[in-house]
């Protein structure tokens, strides 16, 4: 099989500057990258990647130059997360363009390095003893008040 006619994430690099764009499609990838070519070519910057194109006035090639399958994947939560750890790889390394986004910690190395899940509820012993019927396993309003308490209860009711 044909890698432009595979679903998944690919690169769009800037044929001026080298810089490039971390995308993904659930369809073909080489139908992705017409629908990019007919954003330009009408002066649509509907796409982050066709803004920077027609903004810079820099140029863009045919897809053999300028695409690339960086992993094929079938669409959903597993795409997305790949989209966005290629898009933070191209960010660490700069050459990412300026009109695709990240957030500062996108990576989910980087996220799960960052965030401390709480394992139990928040309350001390004495304050979940005051009240039998909101008990650390009973408490799934994260974020929330206890309504016993006042206190916060960050609770988190499946492991990190």
């Amino acid at each position: 099989m044909n890698c432009i006619e595979t679903s998944g994430i690919y690169k769009l690099k800037c044929n001026t500057c080298n810089n490039s764009y971390a995308g993904q499609s659930g369809g073909s990838i080489g139908t992705r990258y017409k629908e990019y070519t007919q954003y330009i070519r009408t002066n649509n910057p509907i796409s982050a990647y066709a803004l920077y194109i027609l903004i810079n006035r820099h140029e863009y090639g045919p897809a053999e130059e300028t695409l690339e399958l960086l992993k094929p994947c079938n669409k959903g939560t597993r795409m997305n997360c790949w989209e966005a750890l290629y898009m933070q790889d191209f960010h660490q390394r700069n050459i990412l363009i300026e009109e695709q986004h990240v957030n500062v910690i996108n990576s989910p190395y980087e996220l799960a390095q960052h965030v401390t899940w709480p394992t139990t509820h928040s309350l001390t012993q004495s304050q979940s003893k005051q009240c039998k019927r909101h008990t650390p396993t009973r408490v799934k309003r994260k974020g929330k008040c206890h309504p016993c308490t006042g206190t916060e209860a960050l609770y988190r009711p499946y492991g990190p």
